[in-house]
């Protein structure tokens, strides 16, 4: 009885088209000739609860540098110095934002493994900055800012394992505005 009541319940949903819609959206994202950033402020433009930041954080992202003995990439710099919120922003996908005082790396965020770890990614996890969380931390991401063969890479942290799910942060913002699953 349970089971009949909750499928008449449960709305059904096709999973594999909403993904392929969103590969589409993401697909047509990247080939904008616009950056990430600017692809957030447009996202974020009509949101009230986004509060950009009010002067450059150059200095800040130079010291997280410093701190971390590690050189940001180039599209994740601009991001955090034109884009990243004043403070935590939680978009309307569930995806939490981090200001740049919040960004750590891993080993600094999370003092014990939150899940299976990847020995890729948990070799080098001194070089991984994490600058977003979904839904209060059910999980949350990091981008590679070692010089390895990872560099820019996005990992899923606190996954089923902790795996990568984006190439670069370009990659990573185009599949996050299209909803798609491929980053979760």
């Amino acid at each position: 009885m349970w089971h009949w009541l909750k499928s008449k319940l449960t709305p059904t949903r096709d999973y594999v088209a909403e993904e392929a819609a969103a590969q589409i959206r993401a697909a047509a994202l990247l080939q904008r000739s616009t950056s990430p950033s600017q692809w957030l402020k447009e996202a974020w433009a009509n949101d009230r609860t986004y509060e950009p930041r009010r002067s450059n954080a150059s200095a800040q992202v130079e010291a997280i540098e410093a701190l971390y003995d590690i050189r940001i990439p180039e599209d994740f710099r601009a991001y955090l110095c034109d884009v990243a919120p004043l403070s935590d922003f939680m978009d309307d996908v569930g995806t939490s934002w981090w200001s740049i005082e919040n960004v750590k790396n891993v080993p600094d965020e999370c003092s014990r493994p939150p899940g299976k770890i990847n020995p890729k990614i948990e070799m080098e996890s001194d070089k991984y900055l994490i600058f977003a969380d979904y839904l209060i931390w059910c999980y949350a991401w990091a981008i590679c800012c070692s010089e390895s063969a990872n560099r820019g890479k996005i990992a899923l942290i606190g996954g089923m394992p902790d795996d990568f799910v984006a190439d670069d942060f370009r990659q990573f913002v185009a599949l996050e505005l299209a909803d798609s699953r491929a980053i979760h």
